[in-house]
């Protein structure tokens, strides 16, 4: 059963560095998506603005249809004229504003700040709390080919559970453990939150509802993480390629990690949550494969989360550091319509890298997986990145709260299902 919704709050281990991840091991064919939390550097003069709530009743926003609607223009006008008034009490302008957030979180990032103007804009009645804006660097060891190969076959394919389906199609051993169904035409979307996807012929992309939040690129993917993520969500059932847990999804790239090795920051993760909010309807899915590498939390990223929890159901990886999800933002939220996830071997254990604790609602395949990737490839690599995927697309099939089971995983004393369709 889902847990209720529970928010932990650790106020005094913010900033302790996680232990030791000398247990976690790559292929060179493997990539590991994890921000290095201890290694995040603050961003000189940029922070996050966070607005108290109930500043005006009338700017709660609850899409009943996808994309930009006259509505929706109307609160972000509403939240960028409160962000300059605020910006206007220190001398500042538009020149210094960055993000503004009008659904998942309210607020603003702010930048060519001093500690003088962070001092007055924290004693504004409006305001609830700001938190430095970080740079974020992903951990990406480089496979092996790092613009994708060709799908195995035959004698290449990997012992007996990665096959080759009648259809032609390549069937990954996790979509086959878990099971797959056809989510083409069902207007259930799946937001993918990580570094954007690259075209490919087994994807469906809606082009006109993906966006970057990283600065300077489109929403294309450049780094081969997000696409593979896509692919497992749903790839299509088209005779060829990999295929799906809920095949002929239509897929929203959200980049919010960017350039070949995926860098980003706070503010602009929660900028991509809170377009995933503003341009989501009930009834869709988001994916994160993202999380700090090390022990490190964020108030502004938990509550953005658990906003977007209570409007669309989500997966979320649990983490790469072989860790308590309890000491991570946002794994360590225990939410009602999000699903966190730990990384399964082909063995059916748990992967030791994988992270662990009370916040862990699933165990899917994460552990040598195929995948799209860049240039129309394909890719095999590792991590609780390729776990949620599979539970995000049994939710997209599934179009419900729900994820099935079969059989149980513990790891240091924490135990949860495994999913299944």
């Amino acid at each position: 059963m889902k847990k209720n919704l529970k928010l932990i709050y650790v106020l005094l281990l913010v900033f302790v560095t996680a232990c030791s991840t000398d247990s976690i091991t790559s292929s060179d064919e493997e990539i590991l998506l994890e921000k290095k939390g201890d290694q995040t550097e603050v961003i000189s003069g940029e922070y996050i603005i966070i607005f108290k709530k109930g500043a005006d009743s009338k700017t709660s926003y609850f899409a009943t249809k996808r994309g930009k609607t006259p509505e929706l223009t109307r609160i972000q006008n509403f939240y960028k004229t409160k962000a300059l008034e605020a910006l206007k009490l220190i001398g500042k302008g538009e020149g210094n504003l960055g993000y503004v957030y009008t659904g998942a979180i309210q607020g603003f990032h702010a930048k060519d700040l001093s500690s003088d103007d962070v001092k007055i804009l924290s004693s504004i009645e409006s305001i609830d709390y700001i938190e430095p804006n970080r740079t974020v660097f992903s951990d990406l060891p480089q496979p092996k080919n790092p613009q994708g190969v060709k799908l195995p076959t035959g004698n290449d394919i990997i012992g007996k559970s990665d096959t080759v389906l009648p259809s032609g199609d390549f069937l990954p051993w996790g979509v086959d453990y878990t099971g797959r169904g056809n989510n083409a035409g069902t207007n259930r979307y799946v937001f993918v939150i990580d570094t954007g996807i690259a075209p490919h012929s087994d994807l469906t992309i809606d082009s006109g509802l993906s966006e970057s939040f990283y600065p300077g690129e489109d929403w294309v993917d450049r780094n081969g993480h997000g696409t593979h993520v896509a692919g497992t969500i749903g790839a299509k059932a088209n005779g060829s390629g990999v295929i799906g847990v809920a095949y002929g999804s239509t897929l929203v790239a959200v980049k919010v990690l960017g350039g070949t090795q995926g860098t980003g920051s706070d503010a602009g993760i929660l900028a991509g949550v809170d377009y995933t909010y503003n341009n989501s309807i009930a009834g869709d899915v988001f994916n994160y494969s993202v999380g700090y590498r090390t022990r490190r939390t964020s108030t502004a990223i938990d509550n953005a989360f658990t906003t977007l929890d209570n409007k669309i159901y989500g997966a979320l990886a649990a983490g790469n550091s072989n860790d308590n999800t309890l000491y991570y933002s946002p794994q360590r939220l225990q939410t009602s319509r999000t699903w966190m996830v730990g990384n399964l071997t082909r063995s059916i254990t748990p992967n030791g890298s994988s992270c662990y604790g009370a916040s862990v609602d699933r165990w899917a395949p994460g552990t040598d997986v195929w995948s799209t990737w860049l240039n129309g490839n394909y890719n095999r690599i590792s991590g609780t990145s390729m776990a949620s995927p599979h539970v995000a697309g049994i939710l997209a099939v599934r179009g419900n709260n729900s994820v099935g089971t079969q059989g149980n995983t513990t790891k240091n004393g924490f135990t949860a299902p495994n999913a299944k369709k």
